[in-house]
């Protein structure tokens, strides 16, 4: 009898237990889920979209109630703010990622059409700038590309095609940082001419399409994680 009595209790005490462990292995269980679910789509890629990946991270922060942190938010910021002071705040893209800032000029933000002198008035704004990317030379590359829309180089002047009009655009950005102090080793300059739009140029019958158009003219800079030395 006493013996029935102690398995009884013992019987009790193990199923207070298993209760006991339910709560925690249910969120451990979702966690797990949750985070094979986020490898598998990130193995799914070939090549992890930056700004995708910061939009997943950010959920997964939410999910979890963590704390998300925009990376280089804080330059990401005050590059906003002089731009608003410059009035130009809707011709520039501003995006962060893991590798730093990219900062988009489009239409004439920095160019009229058609020429490849920096606009007299816009000089001051990249002035104005160049503190703020001072602040992160010591561990920042600047990749400047040059972009353009579909349409050809019209006329028979120095310029035979868009690839020549996005490189020297691109060129004489990086000139004027090269003038403002930044090392020219850790500068690049790209001219990618029509070969990268954002958005279509033209639509299904041809037709141009004056926004997109706008919106693939532009010079990107790019404040990049410096590449560490191989030796």
């Amino acid at each position: 009898m006493r013996d029935n009595k102690h398995q009884h209790h013992v019987e009790q005490h193990v199923e207070h237990a298993e209760e006991g462990e339910g709560n925690w292995l249910v969120s451990y269980a979702d966690m797990m889920t949750l985070l094979v679910g986020f490898f598998v789509i990130l193995m799914s890629f070939s090549s992890v979209d930056q700004e995708e990946f910061e939009i997943l991270k950010q959920s997964v922060s939410k999910e979890f109630g963590g704390q998300y942190e925009r990376p280089y938010g804080d330059i990401a910021d005050r590059i906003k703010e002089q731009l608003k002071k410059a009035g130009l705040e809707k011709q520039v893209s501003i995006k962060t990622n893991e590798s730093g800032v990219d900062i988009s000029f489009m239409g004439t933000a920095l160019f009229d059409l058609g020429s490849v002198e920096i606009r007299a008035g816009v000089k001051a704004l990249l002035e104005a700038l160049v503190p703020e990317f001072k602040k992160q030379a010591h561990e920042m590359d600047i990749v400047i590309e040059g972009h353009t829309d579909d349409v050809p180089m019209a006329g028979s002047g120095f310029l035979k095609n868009n690839f020549e009009l996005s490189s020297i655009r691109a060129c004489r950005v990086l000139d004027f940082f090269a003038e403002n102090g930044f090392v020219k080793e850790k500068m690049t300059a790209i001219g990618y001419g029509e070969t990268r739009p954002l958005v279509p140029n033209r639509d299904a019958q041809g037709n141009s399409i004056a926004d997109n158009q706008t919106q693939n003219r532009r010079v990107v800079i790019k404040l990049t994680k410096a590449k560490k030395s191989a030796l």
